[in-house]
């Protein structure tokens, strides 16, 4: 018995969608994984920026009454207690590492101290802000990429950086 035009039709593409599932399904899960790879560095960077913003918070509560190597120790100390990530390192550093007692200018991007100056000298950025003291806290961690080839689209190692003004 002879197909007709519409079974002969049918019967050619049965297959036709199982070969395009099986065609797309492997780019589709690359895709997958990549977006969670994706989505877990950058909810892991901002949770590092949370415990550094936390850091300069407390680095400007404690920081009026606490001298430059004890601040430095209790700002690192409290990042590193309060972050939800596993960090690589933490530090603090009165004056950019410069000296404790003296007052500097900031400017730029990043951030660069010029100075030393008295107290109330005025900063030449033109900015008018005068001369300060501040500390600066960094925070950095390593991620492994759950799929080895995203490690080519993005690096694996992360820091940031915070300013704060103490006086």
């Amino acid at each position: 018995m002879p197909l007709t035009l519409t079974r002969r039709t049918a019967a050619a593409t049965a297959g036709i969608a199982a070969l395009e599932l099986g065609l797309l399904a492997p780019v589709l899960i690359l895709l997958i994984v990549a977006m969670s790879d994706f989505s877990m560095v950058y909810h892991k960077q901002m949770q590092l920026s949370a415990a550094l913003t936390a850091g300069a918070e407390y680095a400007f509560t404690t920081g009026q009454t606490e001298s430059g190597t004890t601040l430095t120790t209790d700002v690192t100390n409290f990042v590193k207690t309060v972050s939800a990530v596993t960090l690589s390192s933490a530090s603090a550093s009165y004056n950019g590492g410069l000296i404790a007692a003296d007052y500097y200018c900031v400017k730029g991007s990043p951030p660069t101290y010029s100075g030393p100056y008295v107290s109330g000298f005025l900063c030449v950025d033109g900015s008018g802000s005068t001369a300060g003291k501040y500390i600066s806290i960094s925070g950095s961690f390593t991620y492994t990429a759950i799929f080895a080839a995203d490690q080519h689209f993005f690096p694996t190692a992360f820091t940031q950086t915070v300013l704060v003004r103490l006086q």
